[in-house]
């Protein structure tokens, strides 16, 4: 539409292109297409390629090794550190100190043993316990019917 003229403006219509010139158009993009598709594997490859993943991120790869073996070697070292101060005598004596303060406290909490009422709820308790895992576990285990969905 042509602006304030009311009119209307009729464009010419697309000129018919020739054949050869579609087939050509074609085959140009047909060749786009294969390279692209060509790239595109040939990155694929790469990315699945764990040697060549290595290869290109040795660096990366080497820093991780030696901070995941730093973290472990530091752990370890830290350990022991700890169980040789754990052994010493100024700390056998303190864990001592902390142990009589909490006897002082609650006598009655000393060497205690459970009741017999104890003892069976508890008995009652791990056997209830041992039943309801093997009854779901057989349920799990057990072949379902071709056709029906698991409930």
């Amino acid at each position: 539409m042509a602006e304030g003229s009311g009119g209307v403006i009729v464009s010419a219509a697309p000129r018919p292109r020739a054949p050869r010139a579609i087939e050509e158009e074609i085959r140009r993009r047909r060749g786009e297409i294969g390279a692209l598709a060509a790239e595109l594997d040939r990155r694929r490859r790469e990315l699945t390629n764990p040697r060549e993943l290595l290869r290109r991120h040795a660096a990366g790869v080497a820093v991780v090794v030696l901070a995941v073996g730093a973290a472990a070697a530091g752990s370890i070292a830290y350990r022991a550190w700890r169980a040789r101060g754990a052994d010493t005598l100024v700390a056998r004596g303190g864990r001592l100190r902390e142990a009589l303060g909490r006897m002082i406290d609650r006598p009655e909490r000393v060497a205690v043993e459970p009741t017999a009422t104890q003892r069976i709820i508890g008995s009652a308790g791990s056997a209830l316990a041992a039943f309801v895992i093997k009854a779901v576990l057989e349920r799990l285990s057990r072949p379902r019917p071709a056709g029906r969905p698991r409930a």
